[in-house]
């Protein structure tokens, strides 16, 4: 059978990531090809496979786009077309239409990425382009209860494909130490990361009063990491410099060496408002780190609240600097959590395990 991705691009991301993890891994008799409407993007790089990816070029009010596309599944005629996100949608229902609807259109929802802020119309648009897309996945349960919600769609459309992670590339690392010496950090120090691009959702600025309650009492002189850019990097260190908390602060930005920084700290926090399902939780968890996250979105279908981690209440700085305490004070327990998540990361959402909720869908699909 043969598989057609449609991406906006392969830019770094956590949608992304997944997209590169299902052109590696599914198995070898699905046929996989990409169709990227606007960009190539740095990802693509990390595809192992040899597999075709067709880049459209999309313009502003690029009405020949869909032709395009559609022309492209004629060509390839493929079993099924997977678009993602809001962005790809109403021009992959256009040009399956106008394909003649080869093959069976499937959307899948990964999370208000930039909020769930959304004008009305994409509502009523989103409401009509289900009527013409013969199915919809969410990847936790709580985006496909939001989004249906959003858009007046029977929730009962939506399956839920949890994401997985590959637990042999993230897992403890064996060398503290020596990792925190070849990435420069303190060998001593405890070690918060944050792995999340700085934007107003993920909010870095409630961690950051969080931080200055936590550094307020610990004597343990924590170290806070965060891998990420964004448009808020600026406001984000001079907000950090006035609460007096800059010194206890990195921010190196974006790093291929996610996995090792994984491997190297003690806690994983993640203040985002909310998240679909995080490929940052799964991939700390696999890294036997505990967790601490808002209660919001796909967070408590990963994060076991006192077993794994801790769940927060959004927007609660008191909340978030209480468990950070905990967790910095007793690197016992830090251990015990962690170890606990990656028990669950392997049981439950390991590449594996993805790759044939995946297939077993996709499969599902072409014979209906």
């Amino acid at each position: 059978m043969r598989v057609l991705h449609v991406v906006h691009g392969l830019p770094r991301g956590g949608l992304e990531n997944g997209v590169i993890n299902l052109l590696n891994g599914l198995p070898e008799d699905i046929e996989q090809a990409v169709a990227c409407l606007d960009q190539r993007g740095e990802m693509a790089d990390r595809i192992t496979r040899n597999i075709p990816i067709h880049v459209l070029d999309r313009q502003r009010h690029d009405w020949r786009l869909p032709f395009r596309l559609a022309r492209l599944i004629r060509s390839y005629r493929p079993d099924v077309v997977h678009c993602r996100n809001w962005n790809t949608w109403l021009d992959a229902v256009a040009a399956h239409r106008l394909a003649g609807r080869q093959g069976r259109l499937v959307w899948s929802f990964h999370g208000f990425a930039g909020g769930a802020d959304w004008p009305k119309r994409r509502a009523t648009i989103s409401h009509w382009l289900a009527r013409f897309t013969d199915a919809l996945f969410a990847v936790c349960a709580d985006s496909a209860q939001r989004y249906a919600d959003f858009a007046g769609i029977d929730v009962d459309r939506f399956e839920v494909l949890y994401n997985g992670v590959n637990v042999d590339r993230f897992q403890p690392g064996a060398d503290k130490a020596a990792l925190r010496a070849a990435l420069n950090l303190p060998v001593q120090r405890p070690v918060v990361l944050t792995v999340a691009s700085l934007t107003p959702v993920k909010d870095h600025a409630a961690l950051l009063h969080a931080m200055r309650h936590v550094l307020a009492h610990s004597r343990a002189n924590p170290l806070f990491l965060w891998l990420g850019e964004g448009a808020l990097r600026n406001d984000l260190a001079a907000l950090a410099a006035e609460l007096g908390v800059d010194e206890y602060l990195e921010m190196p930005g974006n790093s291929d060496r996610v996995s090792d920084y994984l491997a190297a700290a003690d806690i994983l926090v993640l203040p985002s408002k909310l998240e679909g399902m995080s490929n940052a939780i799964l991939e700390a968890m696999a890294s036997a780190l505990p967790v601490i996250a808002n209660r919001v979105g796909g967070n408590p279908e990963l994060v076991i609240d006192g077993e794994t981690g801790f769940l927060t209440r959004q927007g609660d700085s008191a909340d978030m600097a209480r468990v950070l305490s905990m967790l910095i004070d007793d690197p016992a327990l830090c251990r015990r959590m962690g170890a606990a998540g990656r028990t669950r990361a392997v049981a439950e959402f390991s590449m594996p395990a993805m790759m044939k909720r995946y297939a077993d869908y996709y499969r599902g699909l072409s014979s209906s």
